[in-house]
Protein backbone atom coordinates (compact mmCIF):
# COMPACT_ATOMS: atom_id res chain seq x y z
CA UNK A 1 0.00 0.00 0.00
CA UNK A 2 1.13 3.00 -0.37
CA UNK A 3 1.04 6.55 0.74
CA UNK A 4 -2.80 7.85 0.65
CA UNK A 5 -2.96 11.19 -0.75
CA UNK A 6 -5.81 12.28 1.97
CA UNK A 7 -3.67 14.62 4.42
CA UNK A 8 -6.69 12.72 7.36
CA UNK A 9 -5.58 8.83 5.98
CA UNK A 10 -1.96 10.15 5.52
CA UNK A 11 -2.21 10.89 9.11
CA UNK A 12 -3.89 7.97 10.15
CA UNK A 13 -1.41 5.84 8.43
CA UNK A 14 1.70 7.48 9.74
CA UNK A 15 0.05 6.30 13.17
CA UNK A 16 -0.45 2.92 12.53
CA UNK A 17 3.02 2.88 11.05
CA UNK A 18 4.19 4.58 13.39
CA UNK A 19 2.95 1.98 16.39
CA UNK A 20 3.72 -1.15 14.28
CA UNK A 21 7.61 -0.50 13.69
CA UNK A 22 7.86 0.44 17.12
CA UNK A 23 5.32 -1.71 18.84
CA UNK A 24 6.87 -5.08 16.98
CA UNK A 25 10.42 -4.38 15.62
CA UNK A 26 12.02 -2.32 18.28
CA UNK A 27 10.10 -3.40 21.36
CA UNK A 28 9.66 0.20 21.99
CA UNK A 29 5.57 -0.02 22.21
CA UNK A 30 3.05 -2.94 22.53
CA UNK A 31 0.36 -1.84 19.86
CA UNK A 32 -2.29 -3.20 22.48
CA UNK A 33 -0.95 -1.90 25.68
CA UNK A 34 0.01 1.49 24.00
CA UNK A 35 -2.01 3.11 22.41
CA UNK A 36 -1.03 6.35 20.08
CA UNK A 37 -1.46 9.59 20.45
CA UNK A 38 -4.56 11.24 19.27
CA UNK A 39 -4.66 12.39 15.55
CA UNK A 40 -4.21 16.25 16.04
CA UNK A 41 -1.22 15.83 18.15
CA UNK A 42 0.80 13.43 15.66
CA UNK A 43 3.09 16.22 14.16
CA UNK A 44 6.42 14.96 13.59
CA UNK A 45 8.20 18.40 14.41
CA UNK A 46 6.63 18.33 18.15
CA UNK A 47 10.29 16.37 18.38
CA UNK A 48 12.32 16.49 15.57
CA UNK A 49 14.65 17.63 13.83
CA UNK A 50 16.00 17.33 17.76
CA UNK A 51 18.73 20.19 17.88
CA UNK A 52 18.43 21.59 21.82
CA UNK A 53 20.67 24.67 22.33
CA UNK A 54 23.09 24.74 25.09
CA UNK A 55 23.28 27.63 27.51
CA UNK A 56 25.93 30.39 27.94
CA UNK A 57 27.12 27.37 30.51
CA UNK A 58 27.30 24.47 28.01
CA UNK A 59 23.77 22.52 29.99
CA UNK A 60 20.57 22.05 28.48
CA UNK A 61 16.87 22.13 29.55
CA UNK A 62 15.65 19.39 32.00
CA UNK A 63 13.17 18.94 29.48
CA UNK A 64 15.54 16.84 27.08
CA UNK A 65 15.20 13.88 28.64
CA UNK A 66 11.98 13.30 27.37
CA UNK A 67 13.00 12.80 24.01
CA UNK A 68 12.22 9.59 22.40
CA UNK A 69 15.86 8.95 21.59
CA UNK A 70 16.45 8.54 25.28
CA UNK A 71 13.69 6.16 25.38
CA UNK A 72 16.33 2.79 26.01
CA UNK A 73 18.43 4.74 28.14
CA UNK A 74 15.56 5.97 30.19
CA UNK A 75 15.01 1.77 30.80
CA UNK A 76 18.54 1.10 31.17
CA UNK A 77 18.81 3.65 34.15
CA UNK A 78 15.60 2.61 36.18
CA UNK A 79 17.50 -1.21 35.89
CA UNK A 80 20.44 0.27 36.59
CA UNK A 81 19.25 2.39 39.55
CA UNK A 82 17.14 0.21 41.04
CA UNK A 83 16.43 -3.06 38.98
CA UNK A 84 13.97 -2.56 37.02
CA UNK A 85 13.40 -4.46 34.31
CA UNK A 86 10.85 -3.08 31.46
CA UNK A 87 9.48 -5.33 29.31
CA UNK A 88 7.69 -4.93 25.83
CA UNK A 89 4.14 -4.30 27.40
CA UNK A 90 5.98 -1.54 29.21
CA UNK A 91 4.96 -2.79 32.59
CA UNK A 92 6.98 -2.19 35.77
CA UNK A 93 6.67 -2.33 39.52
CA UNK A 94 6.36 0.95 41.31
CA UNK A 95 9.47 0.82 43.99
CA UNK A 96 7.85 3.70 46.67
CA UNK A 97 7.73 0.50 49.47
CA UNK A 98 11.31 -0.49 48.62
CA UNK A 99 12.58 3.10 48.79
CA UNK A 100 10.73 4.76 50.94
CA UNK A 101 9.09 1.65 52.92
CA UNK A 102 5.96 0.71 54.24
CA UNK A 103 2.55 2.32 54.16
CA UNK A 104 2.21 1.31 57.28
CA UNK A 105 2.69 -1.36 59.77
CA UNK A 106 -0.74 -2.13 60.44
CA UNK A 107 -1.71 -3.55 56.60
CA UNK A 108 0.13 -7.11 56.14
CA UNK A 109 2.95 -6.59 54.46
CA UNK A 110 1.81 -9.87 51.74
CA UNK A 111 -1.46 -7.07 51.45
CA UNK A 112 0.28 -4.26 50.54
CA UNK A 113 2.77 -5.50 48.10
CA UNK A 114 0.18 -6.28 45.22
CA UNK A 115 -0.21 -2.28 44.98
CA UNK A 116 3.17 -2.24 43.32
CA UNK A 117 2.95 -5.08 41.28
CA UNK A 118 3.02 -4.08 37.43
CA UNK A 119 1.44 -0.90 38.74
CA UNK A 120 3.27 1.58 36.47
CA UNK A 121 3.71 2.05 32.42
CA UNK A 122 6.38 3.59 30.20
CA UNK A 123 5.34 5.36 27.40
CA UNK A 124 4.71 8.62 25.45
CA UNK A 125 2.50 11.18 26.82
CA UNK A 126 1.80 14.91 25.61
CA UNK A 127 3.94 17.39 28.18
CA UNK A 128 3.29 21.28 28.01
CA UNK A 129 2.09 20.07 24.40
CA UNK A 130 4.59 18.00 22.96
CA UNK A 131 5.32 14.61 22.93
CA UNK A 132 7.73 12.84 25.47
CA UNK A 133 8.78 9.95 27.88
CA UNK A 134 6.24 9.77 30.91
CA UNK A 135 5.10 7.36 33.40
CA UNK A 136 1.38 6.91 34.52
CA UNK A 137 0.10 4.61 37.35
CA UNK A 138 -2.88 1.82 36.71
CA UNK A 139 -2.50 0.14 40.06
CA UNK A 140 -6.24 0.26 41.49
CA UNK A 141 -5.65 -0.58 45.16
CA UNK A 142 -2.44 1.45 46.31
CA UNK A 143 -3.67 3.53 49.30
CA UNK A 144 -0.83 5.67 48.68
CA UNK A 145 -2.88 8.72 47.84
CA UNK A 146 -0.91 11.71 48.55
CA UNK A 147 1.26 10.17 45.26
CA UNK A 148 1.10 12.38 42.08
CA UNK A 149 0.04 9.11 40.24
CA UNK A 150 -2.16 7.38 42.49
CA UNK A 151 -5.55 6.87 41.02
CA UNK A 152 -7.14 8.12 44.13
CA UNK A 153 -5.94 11.27 44.46
CA UNK A 154 -8.21 13.72 43.32
CA UNK A 155 -5.53 16.04 41.86
CA UNK A 156 -3.77 12.56 39.99
CA UNK A 157 -1.21 13.46 37.26
CA UNK A 158 -2.06 11.09 34.41
CA UNK A 159 2.05 11.26 33.82
CA UNK A 160 5.28 12.71 35.10
CA UNK A 161 8.58 12.42 33.82
CA UNK A 162 11.60 10.90 34.59
CA UNK A 163 12.26 13.52 37.30
CA UNK A 164 8.89 13.30 39.40
CA UNK A 165 9.03 9.41 39.11
CA UNK A 166 12.37 9.44 41.08
CA UNK A 167 10.43 11.85 43.42
CA UNK A 168 7.81 9.05 43.51
CA UNK A 169 10.18 6.46 44.77
CA UNK A 170 11.94 7.86 46.61
CA UNK A 171 10.11 10.95 48.05
CA UNK A 172 9.54 14.62 47.24
CA UNK A 173 11.60 15.74 50.71
CA UNK A 174 14.41 12.98 50.79
CA UNK A 175 15.04 13.77 46.88
CA UNK A 176 14.47 17.40 46.04
CA UNK A 177 14.03 17.98 42.13
CA UNK A 178 17.21 19.69 42.00
CA UNK A 179 18.91 16.64 43.32
CA UNK A 180 16.82 14.71 40.98
CA UNK A 181 17.95 16.65 38.04
CA UNK A 182 21.44 16.04 39.32
CA UNK A 183 21.14 12.42 39.54
CA UNK A 184 19.99 12.02 35.70
CA UNK A 185 22.41 14.67 34.23
CA UNK A 186 25.04 12.59 36.03
CA UNK A 187 24.01 9.09 34.80
CA UNK A 188 22.76 10.51 31.29
CA UNK A 189 25.98 12.06 31.04
CA UNK A 190 24.35 15.14 29.83
CA UNK A 191 25.13 18.48 31.42
CA UNK A 192 21.09 19.59 32.50
CA UNK A 193 19.53 22.96 33.42
CA UNK A 194 16.21 24.87 33.92
CA UNK A 195 14.14 23.66 36.24
CA UNK A 196 13.64 27.01 38.35
CA UNK A 197 12.64 28.19 41.68
CA UNK A 198 10.68 25.93 44.24
CA UNK A 199 7.02 27.15 44.92
CA UNK A 200 4.71 25.35 46.66
CA UNK A 201 1.06 24.69 44.97
CA UNK A 202 -1.95 25.35 47.39
CA UNK A 203 -5.04 25.27 46.49
CA UNK A 204 -6.91 28.43 46.50
CA UNK A 205 -9.75 27.38 48.53
CA UNK A 206 -7.07 25.82 51.04
CA UNK A 207 -5.28 29.29 51.24
CA UNK A 208 -8.51 31.51 51.07
CA UNK A 209 -9.96 29.12 54.22
CA UNK A 210 -6.43 30.07 56.17
CA UNK A 211 -7.42 34.04 55.38
CA UNK A 212 -10.68 33.90 55.95
CA UNK A 213 -10.20 31.94 59.84
CA UNK A 214 -7.39 33.04 60.99
CA UNK A 215 -6.30 36.81 59.81
CA UNK A 216 -7.10 37.98 62.95
CA UNK A 217 -5.03 35.62 64.83
CA UNK A 218 -1.66 35.62 63.22
CA UNK A 219 0.21 33.28 65.38
CA UNK A 220 -1.76 30.67 64.30
CA UNK A 221 -2.17 31.85 60.55
CA UNK A 222 1.46 31.85 60.50
CA UNK A 223 1.76 28.53 62.17
CA UNK A 224 -1.24 26.49 59.34
CA UNK A 225 -0.59 28.65 56.96
CA UNK A 226 3.17 27.23 56.73
CA UNK A 227 2.03 23.80 57.08
CA UNK A 228 -0.57 24.09 54.29
CA UNK A 229 2.32 25.04 52.13
CA UNK A 230 4.64 21.84 53.81
CA UNK A 231 1.48 19.39 52.95
CA UNK A 232 1.40 21.07 49.49
CA UNK A 233 3.29 19.16 46.18
CA UNK A 234 6.42 21.59 45.08
CA UNK A 235 6.86 22.68 41.68
CA UNK A 236 9.05 24.56 39.43
CA UNK A 237 9.62 27.85 37.47
CA UNK A 238 11.45 30.54 36.64
CA UNK A 239 9.00 33.27 35.02
CA UNK A 240 5.30 31.93 34.20
CA UNK A 241 3.72 29.19 36.72
CA UNK A 242 2.07 26.03 35.00
CA UNK A 243 -1.18 26.75 33.80
CA UNK A 244 -2.10 22.92 33.02
CA UNK A 245 -5.56 21.16 34.58
CA UNK A 246 -4.06 19.39 37.77
CA UNK A 247 -2.77 23.43 38.62
CA UNK A 248 -5.38 25.93 37.27
CA UNK A 249 -7.25 25.87 41.09
CA UNK A 250 -4.06 26.63 42.57
CA UNK A 251 -1.64 29.70 44.42
CA UNK A 252 2.34 29.46 43.62
CA UNK A 253 3.97 30.45 46.93
CA UNK A 254 7.98 30.37 47.10
CA UNK A 255 9.62 27.67 48.90
CA UNK A 256 11.97 30.50 50.35
CA UNK A 257 8.60 32.16 52.25
CA UNK A 258 8.56 28.91 54.49
CA UNK A 259 11.71 27.79 54.63
CA UNK A 260 13.30 31.17 55.71
CA UNK A 261 10.84 31.80 58.24
CA UNK A 262 9.33 34.97 56.29
CA UNK A 263 6.20 35.16 57.69
CA UNK A 264 7.34 34.64 61.36
CA UNK A 265 9.83 37.63 60.53
CA UNK A 266 6.72 39.48 59.72
CA UNK A 267 4.68 38.70 62.61
CA UNK A 268 1.76 41.18 62.72
CA UNK A 269 -1.38 41.62 60.44
CA UNK A 270 0.86 42.85 57.61
CA UNK A 271 1.34 38.73 57.21
CA UNK A 272 -2.40 38.65 55.50
CA UNK A 273 -1.35 41.53 53.03
CA UNK A 274 1.68 39.81 52.24
CA UNK A 275 0.31 36.49 51.11
CA UNK A 276 -2.92 38.32 49.21
CA UNK A 277 -0.03 40.36 47.57
CA UNK A 278 1.76 37.26 46.26
CA UNK A 279 -1.92 35.89 45.45
CA UNK A 280 -2.36 39.02 43.12
CA UNK A 281 1.58 38.13 41.87
CA UNK A 282 0.43 34.97 40.72
CA UNK A 283 -2.48 35.73 38.65
CA UNK A 284 -0.39 38.63 36.99
CA UNK A 285 2.13 36.32 35.87
CA UNK A 286 -0.33 33.77 34.37
CA UNK A 287 -1.63 36.74 32.57
CA UNK A 288 2.03 37.33 30.92
CA UNK A 289 2.36 40.44 33.27
CA UNK A 290 6.13 39.77 34.45
CA UNK A 291 6.21 43.06 35.56
CA UNK A 292 3.99 43.45 39.09
CA UNK A 293 1.47 46.12 38.64
CA UNK A 294 -0.28 47.35 42.26
CA UNK A 295 -3.72 47.65 42.43
CA UNK A 296 -5.26 51.25 44.05
CA UNK A 297 -5.59 50.86 47.86
CA UNK A 298 -9.27 51.02 46.97
CA UNK A 299 -9.17 48.36 44.42
CA UNK A 300 -7.42 45.80 46.63
CA UNK A 301 -10.04 46.60 49.59
CA UNK A 302 -12.89 45.60 47.20
CA UNK A 303 -10.72 42.43 45.82
CA UNK A 304 -9.79 41.24 49.26
CA UNK A 305 -13.44 41.58 50.57
CA UNK A 306 -15.04 39.94 47.05
CA UNK A 307 -12.58 36.96 48.60
CA UNK A 308 -13.42 36.89 51.70
CA UNK A 309 -10.79 38.17 54.12
CA UNK A 310 -11.48 42.24 53.77
CA UNK A 311 -8.45 44.08 54.35
CA UNK A 312 -9.31 47.81 54.64
CA UNK A 313 -7.40 50.60 52.25
CA UNK A 314 -5.76 52.39 54.79
CA UNK A 315 -4.49 48.73 56.45
CA UNK A 316 -3.21 48.15 53.14
CA UNK A 317 -1.34 51.19 52.56
CA UNK A 318 0.13 50.79 55.99
CA UNK A 319 1.62 47.37 55.33
CA UNK A 320 2.72 48.03 52.09
CA UNK A 321 4.98 50.62 53.88
CA UNK A 322 5.75 48.06 56.22
CA UNK A 323 7.07 45.27 53.95
CA UNK A 324 8.79 48.00 51.61
CA UNK A 325 10.74 49.32 55.00
CA UNK A 326 11.36 45.58 55.83
CA UNK A 327 12.56 44.94 52.37
CA UNK A 328 10.61 41.23 52.15
CA UNK A 329 8.13 42.07 49.47
CA UNK A 330 9.07 41.06 45.96
CA UNK A 331 6.85 44.20 44.86
CA UNK A 332 10.38 46.43 45.40
CA UNK A 333 12.95 44.16 44.18
CA UNK A 334 13.32 42.62 40.71
CA UNK A 335 10.46 40.90 39.08
CA UNK A 336 10.89 37.05 40.19
CA UNK A 337 12.40 37.53 43.52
Amino acid sequence: MGIPEDPLERRKWMVKLWREDYGERFSVFDPDDQPAPELESWQPGMWEPYDPKADKDGNYDTKIIRHLKWFEETKRFLKARYEIAIGPDLFFDCKAMHCQGRFSEEIAPEKERPWYIRALRLGIFLFDGKLGIGFSCRSLSCQRKQCALNLKNRNRLNRVDIYQLLQIFEGEKALPFAQAVTVVSKEFDSPLHGFGQPYYAVPKEAAYRQLKLYNRKIPSLIKNFSNLCRRSRLVYFDLKPPTDKPFRDHFFFPAAMVTEGTLEKINSPVVVTYVYLWMLRIEQLRQNRFEFELPTPAEMEKDTESRGFKISRRSIQRHIAVLEAAKVSFIFSDPIS
